[in-house]
């Protein structure tokens, strides 16, 4: 009869326990997210642009990228416009010949290099890489009456978004 009685408790109580632990759901959340801000990033970029002395056209180029479509604008210019109103390169001794250029971006073509805001990028840019071509030229070749020299100037190209 104590093994019986025994038993009985021990029933009782997991029959009870588990009436007493039902089973339950709670829920909670955390909201995720993640904010990318804009960019744009230059590659390819020439290490330099050698100038024919014939007058043609030296080449340069850049690959420009931006992780948004559309709402940037992108200008050219070279340092020496900051001091002058002409492109130019210019000699230890400061003398300067006259410089003209413009770059070529896909399907837009000849923009000058000149400091202002010329292309605004539209829809279906994104995350695609867009060559550019710069083409820098002496305005007029050179002479035996050109001073020697090591001739210089820096072409910047400016996205702003």
């Amino acid at each position: 009869m104590k093994i019986q009685f025994k038993s009985v408790v021990l029933t009782a109580a997991l029959l009870l326990g588990s009436s007493l632990t039902q089973a339950a759901t709670t829920t909670s959340s955390i909201p995720m997210g993640i904010e990318i801000p804009k960019s744009c990033t230059f590659t390819n970029v020439s290490a330099g642009i050698i100038l024919p002395e014939d007058g043609s056209e030296g080449l340069g180029k850049f690959t420009l990228t931006c992780n948004m479509d559309g709402g940037f604008t992108t200008s050219f210019r070279f340092e020496s416009l900051s001091n002058s109103s002409t492109g130019q390169v210019v000699n230890a001794d400061g003398i300067g010949l006259e410089t003209s250029g413009v770059v070529d971006a896909g399907v837009h073509r000849n923009l000058p290099i000149n400091g202002q805001p010329m292309v605004t990028y539209i829809t279906g840019y994104l995350n695609r890489s867009i060559d550019h071509i710069v083409k820098v030229k002496l305005k007029s070749p050179i002479t035996a009456t050109t001073p020697s020299g090591v001739y210089t100037d820096t072409f910047y190209a400016d996205v702003t978004y």
